[in-house]
């Protein structure tokens, strides 16, 4: 799968000016705050409870089973997949959207001469699929294309056509990019046309 996909990125380059770089990031965050959170609350709440519960608890009763509820809740937030599940979605795609973002001036998207750099990202545990186009693109896209090509994407995925996902979608940008940055028969290669992974 990654040979075509980096395939097509050579060919939609091939027939423009512009640049295409695809990145999938396995995930943008680690989301320590949540677990720490709910740990915390946990914890509260069943101190509570057993001072509740049984009044004749000591303090350092109350203290130690507040401590292993706050132990026991957050090995099960931070060793199982529950506490990304338990994380607010905005705060998963705001951490997406700026991996996303830092990724484009990483790769070095920003500094092509004509502006004309595209990134596709993709964030595997957040669900986030993204496009960013440079100044000299975005402007010549209206941005309903950028998210019919994300929505294509996502639907091929849901039915469980990754490979068909990918390829469909650079091959829209290879259209896009072709029709606003054709190339004259020139290549102007600037950036690895390899799909990067995070």
């Amino acid at each position: 799968m990654r040979q075509r996909i980096e395939d097509a990125i050579a060919a939609a380059e091939a027939t423009s000016r512009a640049e295409l770089v695809a990145v999938i990031a396995k995930r943008a965050g680690d989301y320590r705050a949540t677990g720490l959170a709910l740990s915390t609350i946990g914890s509260f709440v069943a101190g509570v409870a057993v001072w509740l519960l049984l009044p004749w608890s000591s303090t350092s009763e109350v203290l130690l089973s507040e401590f292993g509820i706050f132990l026991t809740l957050l090995a099960l937030l931070e060793l199982t997949s529950l506490g990304d599940a338990l994380t607010p979605r905005h705060f998963k795609t705001e951490a997406a959207r700026r991996l996303a973002r830092a990724t484009f001036l990483e790769q070095g998207l920003a500094g092509t001469t004509e502006r004309n750099a595209v990134l596709f990202f993709v964030s595997l545990a957040e669900h986030h699929v993204e496009i960013i186009a440079d100044c000299g693109v975005d402007g010549k896209v209206p941005a309903g294309q950028w998210q019919n090509i994300v929505d294509t994407f996502t639907a091929k995925v849901k039915a469980g056509e990754v490979e068909a996902g990918y390829l469909g979608a650079i091959a829209a940008l290879k259209d896009i990019l072709t029709a606003h940055f054709p190339s004259g028969g020139t290549s102007h290669n600037e950036l690895g046309n390899r799909l990067v992974e995070l």
